[in-house]
């Protein structure tokens, strides 16, 4: 093999290795990328994922939905509690300081941005209210659903649906049949 032949299919071997470690970075998970910038814009605030949240006692947790109401109504996570993202410091220390002694905290929005700045802006009150932990779900209802985790509606029956937010923000969900910007009236959840 001549010298000029082997430093083509050497280039050709360097471009495939750089290729594929461009599509490896590609490949990335939407909402992994979403999180990074989430988690280097709120830095003060803690994260969990789906799994550790799940294993935590459902009894010494508080569960803080931080979306719109058209949203909580199609779906949540069980037993969360709608909170207005806008809430300020103050009524939040009324409505929820007292509930939240011995307890771990967690905040949730679609993808966690909402709820990130929800969970940096009342840090102190959940801090001065005694509680054991705050963090914001990583990945949001978006995750959690692609996730396959259970949601419940606003009747309180398990269902697959789940509020896209919008369009633009809709694309993160993997099953576009799940998308709902109503209730579904008590559409049961397949869990097959």
């Amino acid at each position: 093999m001549n010298r000029s032949l082997m430093f083509r299919l050497l280039l050709v071997a360097v471009g495939v290795i750089v290729l594929a470690g461009g599509a490896v970075i590609a490949m990335e998970p939407e909402l992994a990328k979403i999180h990074k910038r989430i988690a280097s814009d709120y830095k003060t605030v803690e994260h969990i994922d789906g799994t550790a949240f799940e294993a935590l006692p459902e009894s010494d947790v508080i569960v803080f939905d931080v979306r719109e109401p058209e949203e909580f109504g199609v779906s949540h996570i069980k037993g969360a509690i709608q909170v207005d993202p806008g809430i300020k410091p103050e009524e939040f220390t009324e409505r929820f300081s007292e509930a939240l002694n011995g307890k771990t905290i967690v905040f949730y929005c679609s993808v966690g941005r909402r709820s990130s700045l929800l969970a940096e802006r009342v840090d102190s009150v959940v801090a001065a209210s005694g509680a054991n932990a705050s963090y914001n779900l990583i990945g949001g209802i978006f995750q959690w659903h692609n996730e396959d985790r259970p949601l419940t509606n606003s009747t309180n029956v398990s269902t697959d649906s789940v509020h896209p937010y919008n369009s633009h923000w809709g694309r993160l969900i993997e099953d576009k049949s799940a998308i709902r910007y109503t209730p579904d009236n008590g559409a049961l959840r397949n869990d097959n």
